[in-house]
C-alpha cells in the first residue's frame, strides 16, 4: 500500500458534538478510517499502529505526547490551548493540524 497521504496532506472534516474534545474528535476520524481504510495516511492494520489517537494522546494520564505538533485553531485563528488542556471544548468549525514528532 503506498503511503502518499503522508506526502499529499491528508484532511478529515468530521461533525463532533457541541461539547466535544480533541480526543473525541480524533476517535471520530478513526472511526472513519476504520471504514475507509483507503483514506489513511499509513496502513493501521500492520499490528503496531491501531488507530491515530494513540499517536497523539495518552489515555491513562489524559495527555497529549509531548513529541506532537498540534496547531489547534477555531475559525477566526482562535487558538485553543488542547496541549495544557485535553479536555478543552472544541470551537465550533475548528481547525486542528497534526504533525507528528516535530523535532525531526
Amino acid at each position: 500500500m503506498p503511503y502518499t497521504g503522508l506526502s499529499q496532506g491528508k484532511s478529515f472534516s468530521i461533525e463532533i458534538e457541541d461539547n466535544a474534545t480533541f480526543s473525541q474528535a480524533l476517535a471520530k476520524v478513526d472511526k472513519y478510517v476504520f471504514n475507509h481504510p483507503e483514506e489513511s495516511i499509513f496502513p493501521l492494520f500492520d499490528g503496531f499502529i491501531h488507530n491515530y489517537l494513540q499517536l497523539f494522546w495518552n489515555p491513562s494520564e489524559n495527555k497529549i505526547y509531548e513529541d506532537c505538533g498540534i496547531m489547534p485553531y477555531g475559525p477566526d485563528r482562535t487558538f485553543m490551548p488542547i496541549l495544557e488542556d485535553p479536555d478543552f471544548i472544541l470551537y465550533p468549525n475548528s481547525i486542528i493540524n497534526l504533525q507528528l514528532d516535530p523535532g525531526c
